[in-house]
């Protein structure tokens, strides 16, 4: 495979060669064509000087003013019949007139003939050389000939085409030099840029993440392909270290994962075998057994259910159905449904809306799911005082406030109550529950709302937990 240098001299010298061949043909055919023109517009003025001529002429036969003029005017003379007859011609002696064609086929004398005057470019085969003709008709009854032609060598065109020669070489000269600077440019802007730019290429393939290409040509698009590729090198050398942080909390996470779906495993086989190795006859134990037997199946039952929504989410298999709904009602089941699973007398549970007209756009499923998890923890972590459901307006939003009396998030906890399977210290205490996953799951469906889940909190004293949702329906 040949190098890019070695493609772009070859069209150089290509460009080259058709650049200096194309005005030599163009500038030699120009300089022919008006040198053509400028000889006809000649020979029609000979043709009228020579009709001037005619008249006054003291020569008593048409060959010798045929002679005479074209002595005169170095122009090749004749004079041709009605029926095509040479009777004069100045390049011939008198005697040979007898040998020449009749002259009606020729083009200027057929043009003459329909259009009164005509002219044709072409080799005689009598002077053996190249003319250009010019013909003009008169009347023969006034001057005894009916037409006359004159015409001129093209050796004079020919000589003039020479003329251009010197200006040829100068034009070949010139292009030669500026084929050797353009090739040197190219390879200063071009070439050598990027050959630097496939060694870096190189270099990043075979992993040295830290290449970077400091180049600058001026030119453009060479310029930005090397600030590209250092972004591009800078966003792989990101990624590798975001894998890399991936990977260690990939690493955490199955630790986790085998962690919590270790713990209601053992206890659930534990009371199973203590169950078979006879208590279950027990009456005093074998209900208590089955009943925690039952409440760990329950909690494997939603953390499976909490890791297949991770995963769909992760895996960007979450499809949210957004529609335009009404969310008082799901608001009175979920507060009326707390208010069923608390036991706590010392919890006061409420919901609070400015009215029941609570039109939104958004998922749901999913909202019941986020402001239900929301509801939940609270229960979880409030021992006594109250939790409210508050509801507000603000601009093109509804604003959802979970707000318990519980036992609150430090600060540094705060930082990362929406990671998977987190827990604070307090929260550690199996007897609280919960999956650990249910604000991550959370987290991830407002956002694919548009919106963004709001923590305050004050340790000992509560938390507040909010997130607004829009009320416009763009289906309208």
């Amino acid at each position: 495979m040949r190098r890019i240098q070695y493609r772009l001299l070859t069209i150089i010298i290509f460009i080259g060669v058709i650049g200096m061949i194309t005005p030599i043909i163009y500038t030699k055919s120009l300089a022919l064509n008006q040198a053509k023109d400028t000889i006809v517009e000649k020979l029609r003025s000979h043709s009228k000087i020579f009709i001037l001529y005619s008249n006054s002429s003291e020569k008593d036969t048409f060959q010798k003013m045929t002679e005479e003029y074209s002595i005169a005017s170095k122009l090749r003379v004749t004079l041709i019949a009605t029926d095509g007859t040479v009777i004069g011609e100045s390049s011939l002696p008198i005697h040979q007139l007898s040998q020449m064609d009749n002259h009606l086929s020729r083009p200027e004398i057929i043009d003459a003939k329909d259009e009164e005057e005509g002219y044709a470019s072409r080799y005689s085969n009598t002077l053996k050389t190249e003319f250009i003709y010019f013909a003009k008709q008169v009347d023969q009854n006034q001057f005894g000939f009916k037409y006359i032609r004159v015409a001129q060598s093209l050796k004079s065109v020919e000589n003039l085409a020479s003329k251009y020669r010197e200006f040829y070489y100068l034009i070949i000269a010139f292009i030669i030099f500026v084929i050797i600077m353009a090739w040197f440019l190219l390879k200063s802007w071009l070439t050598d840029p990027i050959l630097e730019l496939t060694k870096a290429a190189s270099d990043i393939s075979q992993g040295d993440l830290k290449r970077r290409v400091a180049i600058r040509t001026g030119v453009i698009e060479i310029d930005e392909l090397a600030d590209n590729m250092n972004k591009m090198t800078i966003a792989l050398e990101r990624g590798y270290t975001g894998i890399k942080r991936m990977e260690k909390v990939r690493s955490e996470f199955l630790g986790n994962v085998t962690h919590e779906l270790k713990t209601p495993i053992s206890s659930i086989s534990g009371y199973i075998e203590t169950l078979l190795e006879g208590a279950l006859n027990d009456e005093s134990v074998n209900v208590g057994f089955l009943e925690r037997s039952l409440e760990n199946a329950h909690r494997l039952e939603e953390l499976v259910t909490d890791l297949v929504e991770i995963s769909r989410i992760e895996t960007g298999e979450l499809k949210m159905n957004f529609e335009y709904f009404n969310v008082f009602d799901i608001l009175k089941n979920l507060t009326k449904d707390a208010k069923q699973r608390n036991s706590n007398k010392k919890i006061k549970i409420d919901l609070d809306t400015p009215d029941k007209r609570l039109f939104i756009y958004g998922d749901k499923n999913r909202l019941d799911q986020v402001i239900a998890n929301l509801l939940s923890n609270a229960l979880r972590y409030t021992d006594e005082g109250y939790i409210k459901v508050k509801v507000s307006r603000r601009d093109n939003e509804i604003v959802f406030s979970i707000i318990d009396t519980g036992i609150g998030i430090t600060p540094k906890a705060l930082k990362r109550i929406f990671e998977r399977f987190y827990r604070t210290d307090k929260a550690r205490d199996r007897q609280k529950g919960g999956t650990g996953l249910g604000l991550s799951i959370a987290k991830h469906i407002i956002e694919a709302h548009g919106s963004k889940i709001f923590v305050d909190t004050v340790e000992g004293k509560g938390s507040t937990f909010s997130f607004g949702v829009t009320t416009i329906n763009p289906e309208q």
